[in-house]
């Protein structure tokens, strides 16, 4: 190991890396892209340490929040309620507590306060539960929305966010909504306004002419929209909302309460930049004409240069009810011949096990396929957003699929099944989910986790418009079976990657924080220079 200290100044603040940043390290893949494509990767992720729960495919290690005066994480275990990890030594990571909650869904921490987002029972509204991160004493609950699937504070900690799924349950679909916690007057007297996004209905026509995936017939748009997760703007006026069903992000005005815009997402061409479309010819991207509903799970803001900035991460989802269908493998499509005279690209050796949307792919009615259209963006895109306006800067083409196939991942694989290389690629490939931004150093980091091969990959987007990819960092091993032997597989499955900043961070260290659903690990990061790796 290496334990030469290296003095580096960041955020302003020159920081040691002592004999932490020289622990054990996971593998790595480093490419480049973007225009500044000839400069060596900056940064890179050392593995310090990892709390496992033991646990194989229970969700025991799914979202976290970082509590810097304890040095402790709250994490959301779904087979117990909330785990604290006292983090004081990252290579040491230890469960200390455990808060009682029902599947809960995700938790955040301002200052002292924790919130807990809880579903309802059936089809019952969900609830916030608040706890004090200092003694975990419980400090009152509010009901919010149905199926909250996510929440956040606002800068000043005046108020919460909660985005409400409203999945369907059974026979029963209720509306999604963001649900404005006011903690002015402190947990105890918490008050909720809720906004919903039935007002723009009249406009169904031209959001779906922007791209919006509106795939039941004759539904309510506002019973469509399904929020999935919530970043709010630096000045603390607005949070975006990531509607991930419906390839849309939302505008909610945090003064009023209020949906104020509705944006779709369009479709990815990747014709232009390739895919791998078929899970039995191992590693093969190319360019296909498909196009991809981007739907994003993860969404994170900042501001540069006076301009604000949203990324996307790009997992892909089907919509699931009883009433829906619309998952199709193309080669069951039936494809206009005036689209695709050559009938063989729907044959299983090209795009005929892809799995793709048929209501998105007919876009006239008559039955016919007039495109290929699939789930997902299988990367990140980077927005520029202005009041009224959402312009799309950067999308990082095929860098995902392309990194892990140039690592020791296994390329479009299913972590949670025993040699599966490819398998996924039908699918949606890697499917990037949590998502995280930070400043290193002066350079701004964006820091994704990809559910199906594992692991975080970087990219410095200090320039919007031409993010740099650093490196795909990952600790899972295909060549261990995890049903058999879940210590020696490493992380499987990443569904919330945090950031902590040096400042706040035990050791003075900038930290990534994944938290891996199937293999019920929490592991801790280090970003260092990529020449210390």
């Amino acid at each position: 190991m290496n334990h030469t200290a290296l003095a580096w100044v960041i955020l302003g603040t020159t920081t040691a890396f002592g004999a932490a940043a020289g622990m054990a390290k996971g593998t790595s893949t480093s490419a480049r892209s973007g225009a500044a494509g000839d400069v060596p990767p900056a940064f890179a992720l050392r593995h310090l340490g990892t709390h496992s729960t033991g646990l194989f495919d229970r969700s025991a290690s799914e979202v976290a929040a970082y509590h810097a005066p304890s040095r402790r994480l709250w994490v959301v275990n779904g087979t117990a309620g909330v785990d604290v990890i006292d983090i004081s030594d990252p290579a040491k990571p230890t469960k200390v507590a455990t808060h009682a909650a029902t599947e809960p869904t995700s938790v955040a921490i301002h200052g002292d306060l924790v919130a807990i987002a809880e579903p309802g029972e059936g089809n019952a509204p969900g609830r916030i539960l608040f706890h004090s991160a200092a003694d975990g004493a419980a400090l009152g609950e509010v009901v919010v929305g149905h199926g909250p699937d996510m929440c956040t504070f606002t800068p000043d900690g005046l108020a919460l966010l909660v985005a409400n799924e409203g999945e369907p349950e059974g026979d029963s679909d209720a509306e999604g909504s963001v649900s404005v916690v006011d903690l002015r007057g402190g947990p105890s007297k918490a008050t909720v306004r809720t906004a919903g996004f039935g007002a723009f209905e009249p406009r169904r026509a031209e959001l779906a002419a922007q791209g919006v995936h509106l795939p039941v017939p004759g539904a309510g748009l506002a019973r469509q929209f399904e929020p999935e997760y919530l970043a709010v703007s630096p000045d603390g006026t607005v949070a975006f909302v990531a509607i991930q069903e419906a390839n849309a992000l939302a505008v909610l005005d945090l003064a009023t309460a209020t949906v104020t815009e509705v944006h779709g997402l369009g479709l990815k061409d990747f014709s232009a930049c390739g895919l791998d479309p078929n899970d039995r010819d191992g590693v093969r991207i190319r360019p296909e004409p498909v196009l991809g509903l981007r739907q994003p799970d993860t969404v994170a803001c900042w501001s540069h240069g006076g301009r604000t900035f949203v990324a996307t991460s790009n997992e892909g989802e089907v919509r699931e009810d009883k009433a829906t269908d619309e998952l199709r493998k193309v080669s069951a499509l039936k494809l206009d011949p005036r689209r695709f005279p050559d009938a063989s690209i729907a044959g299983d050796d090209r795009l005929g096990r892809l799995d793709a949307s048929a209501p998105a792919c007919d876009t006239d009615g008559d039955g016919l396929a007039d495109r290929i259209v699939a789930f997902g963006g299988r990367g990140v895109t980077v927005w520029e957003w202005a009041p009224g306006s959402l312009k799309m800067v950067w999308d990082s083409g095929s860098d995902l699929e392309r990194a892990v196939a140039a690592g020791k991942a296994g390329h479009n694989n299913d972590g949670r099944k025993f040699r599966s290389d490819d398998r996924r690629s039908a699918s949606k490939g890697p499917e990037p989910e949590g998502l995280a931004t930070m400043v290193v150093d002066g350079r701004r980091i964006l820091a994704v986790g990809l559910e199906r091969p594992g692991g975080v990959v970087l990219w410095d987007a200090t320039d919007p418009s031409a993010p740099v990819l650093m490196g795909h960092f990952n600790r899972f091993d295909p060549a261990v079976d995890p049903a058999k032997d879940l210590a020696r597989a490493g992380d499987i499955a990443p569904e919330g990657v945090l950031a902590i900043d040096a400042a706040a961070a035990p050791g003075g260290m900038p930290l990534i924080v994944t938290c891996n659903e199937v293999s019920g690990t929490t592991t801790i990061w280090a970003v260092v220079p990529a020449a210390s790796k």
